[in-house]
């Protein structure tokens, strides 16, 4: 009987968001255990307020540093405190990094012919099954466990950022489409966080249209509740793109063609995609958005 799980994540928002699917198999597969991740703890909170773990621990805790360490020895401590889990999973990607022999990593390499998201999904099941067929598919743990939403009508919510600016369609083509849904009656909310500082000179001198207003940093409990409301998202290559699809939300979403295969959310996603996000039009996105 599993009791209690370490599963571990490290990295951004985005980082997270593709191992949700393999975390919430594990609520899924085993509901009365007790679920503790490590991962940076503010996003690690929104796993915790919907109920898919139990504890959060900051992925940077200096108990921890021995456990993704090979080259250090845990003292006995972290020893003992390890040996209080039925199960210790990790997921990563990119560079391989030693960890705690304790530890199963299951481990994304760049080459591999799927998504981040559904590769560690299929290895979790693969794990957790032992061999035999586990009950819960990809599409029942991809969304987020939130409370039902009223829909607001007509509404769109627009993230025109991202960790990079590489990975950013140009500002003023996200406030043509914003201008485009606010002559069309549709309502809306641009978000905005601390990547975006730099954008926050030319949104302060555009007149949003009527209906529509501008969030900076608002928690993720909110914004997932906002998500879950609007009709439609549309954003770069970021980790809140990957919220918006884990909301459940009709997202269209802008990417580099180097990132797709690895990246690409799940969910309702429309991609469009080029060498250099600026080759995208403003006009092959408006055709995405349906109103």
């Amino acid at each position: 009987m599993m009791r209690n799980a370490l599963l571990f994540r490290l990295g951004g928002l985005g980082d997270l968001l593709v191992a949700f699917p393999s975390v919430h198999l594990i609520r899924k597969k085993f509901p009365s255990a007790s679920l503790t991740l490590v991962c940076r703890e503010e996003y690690g909170a929104l796993f915790q307020e919907t109920g898919v773990v139990d504890r959060v621990i900051r992925g940077d805790s200096s108990r921890l540093l021995p456990l993704f360490a090979g080259s250090v020895a845990p003292g006995k401590e972290l020893v003992e405190w390890l040996r209080g889990f039925d199960l210790i999973v990790g997921w990563t990607h990119g560079q391989r990094k030693d960890v705690f022999g304790e530890c199963r990593l299951i481990y994304y390499q760049p080459e591999m012919p799927e998504s981040i998201s559904r590769f560690f999904f299929r290895k979790t099941s693969e794990a957790l099954g032992e061999g035999q067929s586990i009950d819960f598919s990809f599409e029942e743990c991809a969304k987020l466990p939130l409370s039902p939403a009223q829909k607001k009508g007509k509404f769109v919510v627009v993230h025109p950022g991202s960790g990079s600016e590489k990975k950013c369609w140009p500002m003023r083509n996200f406030l043509e489409i914003v201008g485009r849904l606010g002559q069309k009656g549709v309502k809306g909310a641009l978000i905005t966080g601390e990547a975006e500082i730099r954008m926050e000179a030319l949104i302060k001198k555009t007149a949003l249209p009527p209906g529509w207003s501008w969030l900076c940093s608002p928690s993720l409990i909110s914004l997932s509740n906002l998500l879950q409301e609007a009709d439609l998202y549309l954003g770069n290559d970021s980790g809140i793109t990957h919220l918006a699809a884990a909301c459940g939300t009709e997202v269209v979403a802008l990417f580099r063609n180097e990132f797709i295969t690895a990246w690409r959310p799940y969910g309702r996603v429309h991609l469009l995609s080029a060498a250099s996000l600026e080759e995208i039009s403003i006009d092959s996105v408006w055709e995405k958005i349906q109103f």
